[in-house]
């Protein structure tokens, strides 16, 4: 089937696939040449007609694209506008103007000046327990140091004694020998 097709638009095989493509592709520049977006959207199909070598092609196909290269920088002249945003005016918020009471406003003042000595006194005294902790870690490390010297001095007088008794012991021992060698 496709032997006889071919023949009609050249030997090389597909050649009667490319003739349909390229009638349809002319088909579609003509119906859209009207939108101005027509060069962005043929552009990449006419980079690659310019890349086609027309040489091997049938004559018919090398028209075609010559006449879609043709249409295409026919109709891609037209520019395209600049995308404008539409020129509408904002709606405010409607605002309302409060009301007040001066018997509210009074109660209001009373409380929050309360609420404001209560948080005031509770800060105070979390600042008083903070200092508390200080004090009490300064005196713990002053007993801690007192009670280290007094251990240290401890320490100091029973190896003295100890050193004292130990002299004491070992010249009873020698005099303790000796009276036994002047005996013997």
């Amino acid at each position: 089937i496709s032997s006889g097709i071919n023949a009609e638009y050249g030997d090389t095989p597909g050649s009667d696939v490319l003739y349909a493509l390229l009638c349809t592709t002319r088909a579609a520049m003509r119906s859209y040449h009207d939108y101005t977006g027509f060069a962005g959207i043929f552009h990449a199909l006419h980079r690659s007609l310019q890349a086609v070598d027309t040489s091997s092609l049938h004559p018919d196909c090398t028209a075609l694209v010559s006449s879609l290269s043709g249409l295409y920088t026919q109709y891609s002249q037209k520019t395209m506008p600049f995308l404008r945003y539409t020129n509408t005016k904002p709606v405010s918020i409607k605002m309302y103007e409060p009301k007040f009471s001066q018997v509210w406003v009074r109660k209001r003042k009373d409380k929050d000046e309360t609420a404001h000595l209560k948080r005031k006194i509770k800060r105070e005294m979390k600042g008083a327990v903070r200092e508390i902790r200080k004090d009490n870690k300064f005196i713990n490390r002053l007993k801690h140091k007192d009670q280290s010297d007094a251990d240290k001095a401890r320490k100091r007088k029973v190896n003295e004694i100890m050193g004292f008794l130990s002299k004491e012991q070992g010249e009873a021992n020698d005099l303790k020998y000796r009276k036994k060698r002047g005996q013997a």
